[in-house]
């Protein structure tokens, strides 16, 4: 038998990750790595007795390979006796100009998950991210420049959303699943090098790895603790904006970037942009904070596909599409 399970438990009982959860809906894409999620949640919330239910959602991207995806997925749950809900979401209709369809998947897929695991009463959302995940997005933000001040992947997001399998790799994963005979499915488009984290994960992280073993650990464990030391940011942010009754979108007083550290503002104009489906690269990052240390008036910066402005008072960032002609 296979010592995941058992592992499992141990991080669950020293994290505290799902302690007291009213229940866990698990994003079931149906690949290796949500399905032993599910699995292994699955036996833990018997003997919690928390409620479990996996939601697939359909992007509409994919056609009949979708089709066959969700319904793996639903068959896979009724053989374990599990809850399945399907959530679909208009990807093409629903992206936003400028918007990549990819970015566009994983926003509204994560806006259709918090709105289901909301209405069944303020449940958790699990998702499958692994050990190799936290590597290739350390070495992902790298690329884009945007590292410092995006970091790795966290165990617990501030609206709902959990990761407890961040210990865990994606080899240790399908043993198990191996081991049990349970049946996953992979997206097809995870071997297209097209995109950005797939040549990470397919041709990067190999060849780093035949030639400095052990680096994909070690940038495992830098992602871990650049995700603290965000979750340390954003605490800071957040009680400044909570006392001064601000929103994370803003608009900002200007005398906000002055007060707040150089990290904690870079850390507030990313969060901003990145809710809008863009991540500022670091040089447009440091320029706009450059300038808006250096008191510009009438400040007119682009930031990760947004238009940053700033007077003597205010700072705001207005999306591209909403300028006037």
């Amino acid at each position: 038998m296979s010592d995941l399970p058992r592992a499992f438990e141990r991080h669950l009982d020293r994290t505290g990750l799902i302690a007291g959860a009213p229940g866990i809906a698990v994003a079931f894409s149906g690949g290796g790595d949500s399905t032993a999620l599910l699995v292994l949640l699955q036996a833990h919330a018997a003997r919690e007795r928390v409620p479990l239910a996996a939601l697939h959602v359909a992007h509409g991207l994919r056609g009949a390979a979708g089709e066959a995806d969700a319904a793996s997925c639903e068959a896979l749950c009724r053989m374990l006796g599990l809850s399945f809900a399907l959530l679909t979401v208009d990807v093409p209709s629903l992206r936003r100009p400028g918007e990549s369809p990819e970015a566009a998947a994983r926003r509204l897929r994560y806006e259709a998950l918090a709105a289901e695991a909301e209405r069944r009463g303020g449940w958790l959302v699990a998702t499958g991210h692994t050990r190799d995940d936290q590597a290739e997005t350390v070495l992902l933000n790298l690329e884009r420049h945007a590292g410092r001040f995006r970091g790795g992947i966290r165990a617990r997001r501030g609206d709902g959303v959990v990761r407890p399998l961040l210990p865990f790799t994606r080899a240790e994963l399908r043993a198990h699943l191996a081991a049990e005979g349970i049946p996953f499915r992979e997206d097809e488009t995870n071997a297209d090098p097209r995109f950005a984290r797939n040549r990470i994960r397919l041709e990067v992280l190999p060849a780093l790895e035949a030639r400095m073993p052990g680096v994909t650990s070690r940038l495992a464990r830098a992602g871990d603790a650049l995700a603290e030391r965000l979750a340390a940011l954003d605490r800071e942010v957040d009680l400044r904006l909570e006392r001064d009754r601000l929103g994370v979108g803003g608009p900002w007083p200007r005398a906000l970037f002055r007060d707040l550290t150089q990290e904690a503002a870079a850390r507030l104009l990313v969060r901003a942009v990145a809710g809008n489906g863009r991540v500022p690269g670091r040089a447009q990052l440091a320029d706009a904070l450059r300038r808006l240390r250096d008191e510009e008036e009438d400040l007119r910066s682009r930031l990760g596909g947004q238009r940053l402005l700033a007077d003597r008072r205010a700072v705001r960032l207005i999306p591209l599409d909403r300028l006037p002609a």
